[in-house]
């Protein structure tokens, strides 16, 4: 097939999340040719999930899992870790309504094999907003969430500031059931807590994707694996391998994390304990504490390539305008991470050809999300009642050609940012 992009991102930055020696690789990688039975290209939230759920269909299936960096140095282990059970995106309110419950159940499930060491305890998780803009976003939430069954709490400007030590916010909505998490160890735990019947393998870029007569070969730089099936879990990446660039576009975010705050300050920011704010415009900042004693920002938006040194800057001015307190301290560390987004929000999912299954789009919420569109892929390859993603998510929209596409791209984050105005 043929390739759009490298099949993985050379990150310029380490995660704030992770130290040098978190990065080591404990599992081989892949160094001569075999077949099995399965394939799984990605060790994310989508693909751990695929092949949790296939062992647990197939469990005499010889199961293997490339991963092209050691497991969470990629985009699983860099995003805020917002683990989010509601439904903000789906077809109608009572396929949001079905979602949500989804989430709810995936979410009970991880509890149990991720999040040992990984959970902060009893967070408080709102949208805020800080204009006229993100308070009719808010208002529109709110009748959406009303009508899909999905619980929720308006908030004051006095308990935003209550909760947050911050008067910026105008309003919020409250967002219960919701959790945060270090996303680099919930995806490291996960990793570690598949059947010792799945092999892994770590520094395995796959870079070629090939139908045989019996079924499709992986390539990686030293090695090949051949199977009747194959899974493509690695997002926006699968279109180095020629699939899904017509749908899906990868896009980064950036994040940045202050040092540890002196106690006295960082409980005028966090009175009532821990809590993560989305923001109520897409374009938005999202602000969350941290179990050390941290307050993390994420923002800002690069088309295809890592941004450069003046993404601190913005991040920390977006930080100083809601807490001016922390200009003193700014931001220790700060980092870039990809996400995969389609036109309209809906992922790629399904077998594309015959033994080649992706799940491609995650949009940017990928914890439960990517989750739970991994069991569903699992259950469909080996024939068992799996959701109706389509028809609760929607098909993906069909993006241009370059440079059309980042043309356009390009426009509309011009549009979008003015729109956001101090949402940002």
């Amino acid at each position: 097939m043929s390739k759009s992009g490298p099949p993985y991102p050379d990150y310029q930055r380490a995660c704030g999340w992770t130290e040098a020696s978190d990065l080591y690789p404990t599992h081989p990688r892949l160094t001569d040719v075999q077949t099995c039975d399965a394939i799984i290209i990605g060790a994310g939230y989508t693909g751990i999930g695929i092949a949790r759920q296939l062992a647990t269909l197939l469990p005499d299936s010889d199961i293997r899992v490339l991963e092209a960096e050691t497991v969470g140095a990629g985009s699983p282990g860099r995003n805020s870790g917002f683990v989010l059970e509601h439904a903000f995106t789906a077809t109608n309110p009572e396929a949001a309504g079905m979602l949500y419950q989804q989430y709810h159940t995936t979410q009970q499930e991880m509890r149990e094999a991720g999040y040992q060491g990984a959970y902060t305890p009893k967070p408080q998780i709102f949208k805020g907003a800080a204009t006229d803009r993100g308070m009719k976003n808010l208002s529109a939430l709110a009748r959406y969430l009303e009508k899909s069954g999905q619980p929720f709490e308006w908030m004051s400007a006095d308990r935003m500031r209550s909760l947050t030590g911050s008067r910026y916010y105008r309003a919020g909505l409250n967002l219960p059931g919701n959790s945060l998490v270090n996303p680099y160890t919930l995806i490291s735990n996960l990793a570690q807590s598949l059947p010792p019947t799945i092999r892994l393998y770590e520094m395995s870029p796959a870079v070629r994707l090939s139908k045989t007569s019996s079924g499709w070969l992986v390539t990686t730089p030293e090695g090949a694996l051949q199977a009747p099936m194959v899974f493509l879990a690695n997002n926006a990446f699968a279109a180095s391998l020629g699939v899904g660039n017509a749908y899906s576009v990868k896009i980064f975010t950036y994040a940045g994390v202050s040092p540890p705050l002196p106690a006295d300050l960082f409980a005028s920011i966090a009175p009532e304990g821990h809590w993560g704010l989305l923001p109520a415009h897409r374009l938005g900042s999202t602000l969350r504490t941290t179990d050390d004693g941290r307050l993390l920002i994420r923002g800002f938006y690069g088309y295809e390539h890592e941004g450069n040194d003046s993404t601190r800057s913005y991040l920390e001015q977006s930080l100083f305008s809601r807490f001016p307190e922390l200009r003193n301290y700014g931001l220790e560390k700060w980092w870039g991470g990809t996400t995969s987004l389609t036109a309209n929000g809906a992922p790629l999912w399904g077998q594309l050809k015959k033994g080649l299954f992706a799940s491609i789009g995650c949009n940017g919420v990928g914890i439960l999300k990517g989750t739970l569109l991994g069991h569903q892929l699992a259950n469909l390859a080996a024939g068992h009642p799996c959701m109706d993603v389509t028809g609760l998510m929607g098909k993906p929209g069909w993006m241009p050609p370059e440079p059309i596409r980042h043309i356009g791209f390009n426009m509309v984050s011009a549009v979008e940012r003015r729109l956001a105005g101090d949402e940002r």
